[in-house]
C-alpha cells in the first residue's frame, strides 16, 4: 500500500511539472509572442492543469501528513511566492489582462519552484533559475508545435523536484496503513481517469 501512494503522489507531481510548462512557458514567452495565438492554444490546458496540483497537494495531505510540515520547513516565504503568482497568474489569463501581468505571475511561479528544488537540495540560489528556463522551453516547443522535442521537454521539466524528494524518507512520513487503505478507494478509480483525460486533451490538441 505505501508503494502505491509513492507512485500516486509521484505520477501526479511528474503530471503537474511536465504540462504546467504550457502555462507557466507561455506566461514566459508572452511578451515576444502574438498574445491572442499564445492565450488561444494554451486555454485547452489552463484549469486541467492545476487539477494535477490540487490532487497532488490532495495526497500529500491525506496520505503524507508528516510530510507537509517537513516540506515546508524554512520554505514558507518560497510556497507564499508560488502561491501569489499562482493567483496573479490565474487571474491575469482569465480576465485578458496586460501580456505584463500574465508574465509577472508566469515568473513568480517557476522562481518559486525553482528555489523550492534549490531548498530540496540545500542548493545555492542559482540553482533556481533551472525551472524558468525549463519552462521556458517546453512553452517555445508547445506554442510552436514541435511535438517531436515535446516528450523530451517535457521529462525535463518533470524530473527535477520529484528527483529532489529522494533526499528525503516518504516512506517515514506516511499516513498509518489503514488510513491508506481507505483513502486508496478513492484515488484507485479517480487518479486514472484525470490522467487520461488530461493527455486526451494534449493528444487531440496536438493533431
Amino acid at each position: 500500500m505505501e508503494l502505491l501512494w509513492l507512485i500516486v503522489l509521484g505520477t501526479l507531481t511528474v503530471g503537474y511539472f511536465a504540462l504546467a510548462g504550457f502555462d507557466y512557458g507561455t506566461g514566459l514567452l508572452l511578451p515576444f509572442r502574438r498574445k491572442d495565438l499564445a492565450l488561444q492554444r494554451m486555454t485547452p490546458f489552463f484549469l486541467g492543469n492545476e487539477v494535477w496540483l490540487v490532487a497532488a497537494i490532495g495526497v500529500l495531505f491525506a496520505a503524507f501528513p508528516r510530510l507537509e510540515g517537513e516540506l515546508l520547513s524554512g520554505a514558507h516565504s518560497v510556497f507564499t511566492l508560488v502561491l501569489a503568482g499562482l493567483v496573479l497568474f490565474m487571474a491575469a489569463v482569465q480576465l485578458r489582462l496586460w501580456s505584463w501581468l500574465v508574465f509577472t505571475g508566469a515568473l513568480m511561479v517557476s522562481v518559486g519552484w525553482g528555489l523550492f528544488l534549490a531548498h530540496l537540495l540545500e542548493a545555492p540560489w542559482p540553482v533556481a533559475l533551472i525551472m524558468p528556463v525549463l519552462f521556458a522551453v517546453h512553452g517555445w516547443v508547445f506554442q510552436t508545435r514541435r511535438w517531436k522535442v515535446f516528450p523530451l521537454t517535457a521529462l525535463l521539466c518533470a524530473l527535477p523536484i520529484p528527483l529532489a524528494f529522494s533526499s528525503i524518507d516518504v516512506g517515514g512520513l506516511m499516513a498509518h496503513s489503514d488510513t491508506l487503505g481507505l483513502l486508496a478507494w478513492v484515488a484507485i478509480p479517480v487518479i486514472p481517469l484525470v490522467v487520461w483525460v488530461q493527455w486526451s486533451i494534449v493528444a487531440i490538441s496536438s493533431r
